[in-house]
């Protein structure tokens, strides 16, 4: 089955999210999550995601190397692993969806180089939450505008745990690195660097 996908290229659903006039981590994550179970049945799930800049137009996955990639992903469903590539193409994106982070801010609790939910919040997936967060983990160690670049997932996440992002390690004053736990277990590892234009994140 996948090796009659190698050359295909798959059109993701990801619209603008709020004012923002580009493509938000929170819809690449969704439509790939939903993807690697389209493709490789249940139980399968993102176990990665990596991204080098912005798309501004509508997103392809591909599974075979693209030079023109902005970003990579895995898949992952009992012995497999499947490696994917991210890449913007010409067609404009016209569908636009609200988002307001205000619910999850107010509900989490803010320590030293942790943050977290005691609890999911109602209407959010877990990684709209996780991102929101991560947010407020860097704006610990910088305010300003901090933009995704990676995750890497040890399991799926939780629809009904508690989550929290804790700093490991920031660079250079740019990088910030955290690891992820679900009911205070580990699940993954997840990155975010300081924009350097600014805008929203």
């Amino acid at each position: 089955m996948l090796a009659r996908r190698s050359e295909a290229r798959i059109a993701l659903d990801t619209p603008f999210r709020g004012a923002r006039g580009y493509v938000h981590s929170t819809d690449l994550f969704a439509a790939l999550d939903e993807l690697s179970g389209s493709l490789l049945g249940p139980g399968a799930y993102l176990k990665s995601l990596t991204l080098r800049r912005r798309a501004y137009h509508s997103v392809v996955a591909r599974f075979r190397p693209d030079p023109d990639a902005f970003g990579t992903f895995t898949f992952a469903a009992s012995q497999w692993v499947v490696e994917g590539w991210l890449v913007e193409d010409s067609t404009p994106i016209s569908r636009r969806i609200a988002f307001d982070e205000a619910p999850i801010a107010q509900q989490a609790i803010c320590g030293q180089g942790r943050v977290l939910l005691q609890s999911p919040v109602a209407g959010y997936d877990p990684f709209e939450q996780l991102i929101v967060l991560f947010k407020m983990l860097c704006a610990q160690s910088h305010p300003g505008s901090w933009l995704f670049t990676s995750i890497a997932l040890n399991q799926p996440l939780s629809r009904q745990a508690a989550l929290s992002v804790t700093r490991t390690q920031m660079v250079l004053g740019r990088m910030v690195e955290a690891v992820l736990s679900q009911n205070d277990v580990p699940a993954g590892r997840i990155q975010m660097v300081r924009s350097a234009t600014g805008g929203a994140t």
